[in-house]
């Protein structure tokens, strides 16, 4: 056991990938991270997962990333958990950040895959997670499946069932990615030993249904009280509003993508139902004034905005 398993029950645990705060400079606003942990606290999220896809970590400085895991270890003591993400082009910037959340009591780290010069085998890839894990010994690793995003397409079920046997704290995935049949096989080969975390928010209740007992999503930022709500009447057998609650939560996030993309959409969206935490960084382009009221006036109309509130 890893010691980073969250299947407790039949509910579905939610952990949020989070937002990095930008001042209107462009800089790190940390002292917004306090806000958004009380926020995450208050619906009822279980963690925090730092600085992956959501938190622009690719955008960010070493440095950077160090001062907002830092500072999220800091407000999340206690109540929140902290997976950092240290996934890096570099396998020794990766075990740098890595030696670094295991020093600030993070509780987890997570990598993706070395997304420019890739690994071309399942070997090669657990190779590389096996060393940015040897640089946090003791500490839970999760492999971060984002296919979409690093080009790297090798099976996540057979990246757990190869990690398992080489990397002494590996702990599961982080599966974020559409292929349902190959997120059932990382289902099937966890058991109790690995947690599978879902990562593609529109999959949320049919995985549930196939097992699954954890997420990790960004979405969760601005509508973690809708997925919880979703979730919980799943658990009563209340499948129509469930089904209900999960086609609402898809159109929200078709309607936030067509504002600058998914990333700069939903951090937009988040100014409007939850903490607002600034603009995305370039080359990522975010929505203006105008933009922002006409995604307002959209979900407003969907019946979104008084669900989340």
């Amino acid at each position: 056991m890893t010691g980073l398993r969250y299947s407790g029950g039949p509910n579905m645990a939610l952990l949020t990938a989070v937002f990095t705060p930008f001042a209107e400079t462009g800089e790190l606003d940390l002292d917004t991270v306090a806000k958004q942990a009380d926020d995450l606290v208050a619906w009822g999220s279980v963690a925090a997962y730092v600085g992956g896809t959501a938190g622009e970590g690719a955008s960010l400085s070493t440095a950077e990333r160090k001062a907002l895991v830092e500072r999220w270890c800091e407000v999340a003591e206690g109540r929140l958990d902290v997976i950092v993400h240290v996934g890096h082009t570099s396998l020794t910037e990766a075990r740098a950040l890595a030696a670094h959340a295991k020093s600030t009591g993070a509780k987890a780290i997570s990598a993706v895959a070395p997304y420019f010069h890739r690994p071309e085998t399942v070997d090669a890839l657990v190779d590389a997670c096996a060393a940015i894990a040897d640089a946090a010994p003791g500490l839970p690793f999760t492999y971060y499946h984002i296919p979409s995003m690093t080009g790297v397409h090798l099976r996540a079920s057979d990246v757990l069932l190869a990690a398992r046997e080489k990397i002494p704290t590996f702990a599961g995935v982080k599966f974020a990615h559409n292929d349902m049949v190959d997120l059932q096989r990382c289902l099937h080969l966890a058991g109790e030993d690995h947690e599978v975390f879902v990562g593609v928010a529109k999959l949320v209740l049919a995985a549930w249904q196939w097992g699954a007992r954890a997420a990790i999503g960004s979405v969760y930022n601005f509508a973690g009280p809708l997925f919880r709500q979703l979730l919980d009447n799943a658990v009563r057998g209340e499948l129509d509003s469930a089904r209900e609650e999960q086609l609402l939560a898809q159109r929200v996030i078709d309607t936030a993508a067509r504002y600058g993309g998914e990333l700069a959409g939903f951090k937009a969206l988040g100014s409007l139902s939850g903490v607002d935490c600034g603009r995305c960084r370039p080359p990522l382009v975010s929505p203006g004034p105008e933009q922002v009221a006409a995604l307002r006036a959209e979900v407003t109309e969907l019946g979104f905005l008084g669900r989340v509130r």
